[in-house]
């Protein structure tokens, strides 16, 4: 039984990985109550039942979190349910630590952006604890795995974090459903039709990782996204000589290279309406150029910059960043490109 135990534990934490990769809620639910009834079986056998109360609880605990508007009055109501169990399978101090781990988790849950990752450290730490104490080493190894993912997440990638107010600036990683229906409100706000890409095409994109997001933060709510794409020079030449808007499709759009230059088009900037004033301008600014100067850090040379001004947002910021007006289309839009000597000196500043 033992083995069986930890085979069981291995696969409750293969489902509960896949259901991080499945659009829309439902799917995410149904897949995680299947990985709860995993867990508890894995901790039913080793006696762990503390463990085995927690697990069924955080499915109803999650499933609220999906159904309220605000998640946090879910994780305070929480906390008695959590003080039940603890009195109820209470088997010495190793026993709680679940229910720590738990509470960590609910509380991360409510949060966005890095503080989710740093409490999920947190969290998994506490669950090695309780599951080393109990002997679930199937479970062990998977949480040990995704400390270290997520450790070298917060140390290494570059989440850009620049204040003007209240205003966060982050580099996006996870792109939700939810997230691609606010930049499509955003964009409804911000440009005419034919600017504005559909749910589907953006999806599609996203899914094949070729570009590249920067999210923009009030507190927590996500108010603004700036998005880069790598387009051949062939495209990049038609869209500048075009007298008509040219739009890109998904074949068009390639990954990042190290090998060869890369002409990046700055597709959107987009903001709320009420936040766009000049400190917003710089620091929108300011975050594209350090973008930039990130990718040539990091081996992805830059031949050429290119934005389609379709906002006077957008284009109060290419002005401010002096971008080239390369011309103005039919429908009254700017072309703005970098390249050359001015790209050059773009970068060293």
């Amino acid at each position: 039984m033992y083995y069986i135990a930890q085979l069981l534990g291995i696969i409750a934490w293969f489902i509960l990985i896949i259901s991080y990769w499945k659009s829309g809620s439902k799917k995410l639910l149904y897949l995680q109550i299947a990985a709860c009834v995993f867990f508890a079986l894995n901790y039913t056998i080793l006696g762990a039942f503390s463990g085995l109360l927690v697990v069924i609880f955080e499915i109803i605990r999650d499933y609220l979190y999906l159904k309220v508007k605000e998640p946090k009055k879910i994780f305070y109501i929480s906390i008695i349910v959590y003080l039940i169990i603890a009195i109820v399978t209470y088997n010495g101090v190793l026993s709680l630590f679940c229910i720590f781990a738990s509470l960590c988790d609910g509380y991360a849950l409510t949060n966005k952006g890095n503080k989710a990752v740093l409490y999920s450290i947190i969290t998994y730490s506490l669950w090695i604890i309780y599951d080393l104490s109990y002997g679930s080493y199937g479970t062990v190894v998977a949480e040990s795995f995704i400390i270290i993912s997520n450790t070298l997440f917060l140390l290494n990638c570059y989440s850009i974090y620049l204040k003007s107010d209240d205003l966060r600036i982050e580099k996006g990683f996870s792109i939700t459903n939810n997230m691609l229906k606010i930049f499509n409100k955003l964009d409804k706000n911000n440009y005419d039709d034919e600017y504005i890409w559909s749910i589907s095409k953006e999806s599609e994109i996203i899914k094949n990782n070729k570009t590249d997001y920067i999210f923009i933060y009030d507190d927590d709510e996500l108010i603004g996204y700036i998005n880069f794409i790598r387009i051949p020079f062939d495209k990049f030449d038609e869209i500048t000589k075009n007298k008509e808007y040219i739009d890109i499709d998904v074949k068009d759009i390639k990954r990042f290279s190290k090998k060869v230059g890369n002409y990046i088009n700055i597709n959107s900037i987009c903001i709320k309406n009420s936040y766009k004033n000049d400190k917003t301008i710089k620091l929108v600014s300011d975050v594209i150029k350090k973008y930039l100067l990130k990718k040539e850090k990091y081996g992805y040379k830059i031949n050429g910059l290119l934005c389609v001004s379709a906002s006077k947002f957008e284009e109060d910021i290419l002005n401010y960043s002096k971008f080239r007006l390369e011309k103005t289309l039919e429908e009254d839009n700017n072309i703005y490109t970098m390249e050359g000597s001015r790209l050059n000196k773009y970068l060293k500043e």
